[in-house]
């Protein structure tokens, strides 16, 4: 990331960049500025602030200040992954001035009406409620920035920095890179359209009229061989001749003559 790309509001990030590319170096840059005040001896000692735990030197002051801008950069571009805005930070600062506002209000209010008996619990009481409250909507917001992963794929606010497409070159309105529209579906025509045959589903088979009876075989006997006229008969006598025992034949039997 560049400076610009660093400190801008607007895209994506994930919880690796939150932690290595925020968190890290602004927790770095903390303790840097605590060491500096130490050694040049710019941080307060002994009762300078009423709260030990609270101080803090010129050069932390300095650090803190500055690094306010990034931080929010970082935490509203981790709501931006998880499809949130980034007004629910806002919301955590509104939330924290109106506890402090309405404490130090009813503070001023028990001071005026010199009644400490009866004032002092009900600040108590807004102090510890908007102080719980706080420290609630605090843990959600680090779990929401810090530990969920954000929306899988594009959201309103830029495309998925896991897709290997990061915040600084995605613009509003501008499809991310590689994306395709997809086909739209079309109706079917509506002459000659058929559906789609279901798996192992075959054609019927087509009507063929019945063979003729005798149709397409050959005749008896074809192929086996036939014997001549007459064959396995005694022979005949030709026309005109008697065939009968005499032996000269002829066409009348011989008349016995006595």
């Amino acid at each position: 990331m560049t400076i610009g790309q660093w400190l801008s509001f607007r895209g994506r990030i994930g919880r690796k960049t939150f932690w290595l590319g925020y968190v890290l170096p602004l927790f770095v840059a903390s303790i840097v500025a605590s060491v500096i005040d130490a050694a040049l001896g710019l941080a307060p000692r002994g009762d300078a602030m009423p709260m030990d735990g609270a101080e803090v030197g010129v050069v932390g002051g300095i650090v803190s200040v500055l690094s306010l801008w990034p931080s929010l950069a970082g935490g509203i571009k981790r709501l931006h992954d998880r499809d949130r805005s980034g007004w629910w930070i806002g919301g955590f600062y509104l939330l924290g001035a109106i506890v402090v506002a309405v404490t130090l209000g009813s503070m001023m209010a028990t001071m005026v009406t010199r009644s400490p008996e009866q004032g002092g619990p009900m600040v108590v009481a807004i102090s510890v409620g908007g102080g719980l409250l706080l420290i609630g909507y605090g843990l959600w917001l680090l779990v929401e920035t810090g530990f969920l992963r954000g929306t899988p794929g594009p959201n309103r606010f830029g495309p998925d920095p896991l897709g290997g497409m990061g915040p600084a070159n995605w613009q509003q309105g501008v499809p991310p890179q590689g994306w395709q529209q997809q086909p739209q579906w079309q109706p079917p025509p509506p002459q000659g359209w058929q559906p789609p045959p279901a798996p192992g589903w075959q054609p019927p088979p087509q009507w063929q009229p019945p063979p003729q009876p005798g149709y397409g075989q050959p005749p008896a006997g074809y192929g086996q061989p036939q014997p001549p006229p007459g064959y396995g008969q005694p022979p005949q006598p030709p026309p005109g001749q008697w065939g009968g025992p005499s032996p000269g034949g002829g066409s009348v039997p011989p008349v016995r003559r006595d």
